[in-house]
């Protein structure tokens, strides 16, 4: 018999098998893009604030907040879940449980208050709810305000998204082993019609179950080979387009645009986290100034609000030093110039690098010899010429030397003695003022 496009829409018995096959695919993939954009540049702060250190002369609260923070987690680990949960959830809640352990909170209810501090119940860590309240002074609440994250996330992304998941449909279309089967110069399909069974289950067609094997084959096996009967005519279709790896193309270039524009809310420079070699100074800089160095601020603040009393702020203020604290080999050049001109003392230098200060260094010099000043003025006597050998060698930080002690004096200071005058002129006239 002829089998022909039009048997297939009119005879039921002979399209029976073709109505099983999926001819359009019904499954849609949902790609979340918005978390990845806003993930990858979470994760990328997160790594380069938690190599951050919190300087303060608080022994316990250095320990705490440098080293163990809980007994579940490091210093890092801590700091970076902080950091990743502050910029994915806008906001970040860090709680004390009874032995001292900061435990950052998953779900909370804030309740805020106009006159009174704020609240805050429900707290649940690790699936365990604390039963009691905390107060605002009971914990580290710490807001990004980042609005245009929340707004850009919410809204454009979801577009992004839409297109980012149409790409990636088109894409595994063009890559979709799509096949034609011709079973017009077959007749022996047609006599093994299906009955059902005792059950009144219908049975498969035997030319789906074909159908099926052939496709699985293709599907499941590297090296296929399929013998096919006389009058079953097999065209692949799928291999007629080439167009697919422009699609993919395209992809990868919709999820860069996404990171980059998350990257850019952020104050992240985009080069950076893709990696680029070029200007890469001038974006670390842009990083650490407009990005790290507000986060770190904020971090401090909250830190010396919450963790440290007004009586000892002096004292325990904790100060954050993180990728933004000034390199001291690479500053040498301006400390040396600042020093110099007595603008600051050496330990106000080493205060603002990030070190201790040390004994004596809170004298201020000037000029380029670095004497010190002093309140009262020095006489005019006292200079270098009008030093002994030795005093200038101790001054230079040298041993001193045998027969050292003498002053030394330049050809145009050695004073001139008269001539005539006699070698025991003061005997004379002290013989003389005797009589």
């Amino acid at each position: 018999m002829n089998f022909n496009l039009f048997d297939l829409f009119t005879q039921r018995k002979d399209a029976s098998f073709a109505y099983d096959l999926d001819l359009i695919g019904g499954q849609q993939t949902q790609v979340y893009l918005k978390q990845y954009a806003l993930n990858t540049c979470a994760s990328f702060l997160a790594r380069t604030v938690s190599q951050s250190e919190f300087k303060t002369k608080n022994v316990a609260l250095y320990y705490k907040l440098n080293v163990r923070p809980n007994y579940n987690q490091t210093a890092t680990s801590f700091w970076q879940e902080l950091i990743f949960k502050l910029i994915t959830d806008n906001e970040v809640l860090v709680v004390q449980d009874d032995t001292g352990d900061l435990l950052i909170a998953d779900s909370y209810v804030h309740n805020v208050k106009a006159v009174y501090p704020d609240t805050f119940s429900g707290v649940v860590v690790n699936d365990y709810q604390f039963q009691r309240v905390f107060g605002m002074d009971d914990v580290w609440f710490i807001k990004y305000n980042n609005d245009n994250l929340t707004t850009y996330t919410n809204q454009l992304l979801s577009d992004y998204a839409n297109l980012f998941s149409r790409m990636i449909s088109f894409a595994m279309r063009n890559k979709q082993l799509r096949a034609t089967v011709d079973f017009s110069g077959v007749t022996s399909f047609d006599s093994q019609t299906p009955k059902d069974d005792v059950n009144g289950n219908k049975k498969e067609n035997p030319a789906q179950k074909f159908i099926d094997k052939l496709f699985s084959a293709f599907r499941d096996n590297d090296i296929a080979i399929v013998p096919l009967q006389k009058g079953i005519k097999y065209d692949e279709v799928s291999s007629q387009y080439s167009g697919a790896d422009q699609a993919f193309s395209d992809i990868t270039a919709a999820r860069k645009e996404a990171v980059d524009s998350v990257a850019e809310i952020l104050g992240i420079p985009p080069a950076l986290i893709h990696g680029a070699q070029a200007e890469v100074d001038q974006n670390q800089q842009e990083l650490l100034n407009f990005c790290i160095a507000p986060l770190n601020q904020k971090i401090e603040d909250e830190l010396n609000a919450k963790a440290v009393s007004q009586s000892s702020y002096d004292q325990d203020k904790v100060t954050v030093w993180g990728l933004n604290k000034p390199d001291p080999f690479k500053q040498a050049e301006a400390i040396d110039k600042i020093t110099a001109v007595g603008v600051l003392s050496r330990n106000e230098v080493r205060a603002r690098l990030g070190y201790e200060p040390v004994d004596g260094g809170d004298v201020y010099y000037m000029t380029k010899n670095y004497q010190t000043i002093t309140d009262s003025p020095q006489p005019e006597t006292d200079d270098l010429n009008a030093k002994t050998i030795n005093e200038r060698r101790q001054a230079q930080g040298l041993k001193p030397l045998a027969g050292g002690d003498a002053i030394w004096l330049s050809n145009q200071q050695t004073p001139a003695i008269p001539t005539g005058l006699a070698t025991k002129g003061g005997d004379n006239d002290d013989d003389s003022n005797s009589n």
